[in-house]
């Protein structure tokens, strides 16, 4: 029996048993992909195809070479960060008073760039508190020492750690749309207005999209 590959819009295959099995295990071919049988219409995750079946160990170089027209294949899937429902992301942004937001954002920003490859939005994000903290002590510093100058760059220094976690959020949603549309090609598109007014929220609600296609291989 041959199975076909199906990743976001594209079809790879048709590969033996065999072959799943040695894919999987180098990484060709994620056990969150769906595979589809033949004679059989619906798309099953390759884990549920695979079962109980031992992976073979890892081949040694040259053993086999690549997947023929398939090259795509070996590009390696980024695992999803934590899928905590959006609905509970803004309940603990509330009860904690933003903090858990930028815990979350700093999970996402470590998704970012496992998906990317680059550091930005991790580094913005985490001058977001760096800026918060630093400008709350300078204001409070010129207003008891009644320096204006110092409390103006005081107030500045928190406009820019504001600034920096958009700046951030933005990286994660741009790092988000390229990866989507590219190795995993779902035709993710993430709406700016949305992404600024909802930040975190927003991209956990499109990663809770995104679970749901890797079980069912919908996107609602």
């Amino acid at each position: 029996m041959s199975y076909r590959i199906k990743r976001g819009e594209q079809e790879f295959g048709p590969y033996s048993l065999a072959d799943l099995q040695r894919y999987v295990q180098t990484g060709y071919i994620s056990v969150q992909d769906l595979a589809q049988s033949e004679g059989i219409s619906e798309w099953i995750p390759v884990s549920q195809v695979l079962g109980d079946i031992p992976i073979p160990a890892t081949p040694q170089p040259g053993a086999y070479t690549g997947l023929s027209n398939d090259a795509a294949m070996a590009q390696q899937i980024v695992p999803l960060p934590p899928n905590l429902h959006w609905g509970w992301v803004l309940f603990l942004n509330v009860i904690t008073r933003s903090l858990f937001n930028l815990i979350w954002a700093i999970v996402q920003a470590n998704w970012a760039r496992k998906l990317s490859g680059k550091n930005t939005a991790m580094v913005l994000i985490v001058m977001y508190p760096a800026g918060i903290i630093t400008g709350a002590l300078v204001v409070g510093i010129g207003a008891g020492a009644n320096l204006p100058a110092i409390a103006g760059f005081g107030a500045v220094l928190l406009f820019v750690g504001v600034i920096c976690l958009i700046i951030g959020t933005f990286q994660i949603r741009s790092a988000m749309e390229d990866y989507y549309n590219s190795v995993e090609n779902i035709g993710l598109t993430l709406g700016p207005v949305m992404t600024f007014f909802f930040g975190v929220i927003y991209l956990q609600y499109h990663i809770n999209r995104i679970a749901r296609w890797k079980r069912t291989g919908q996107l609602s």
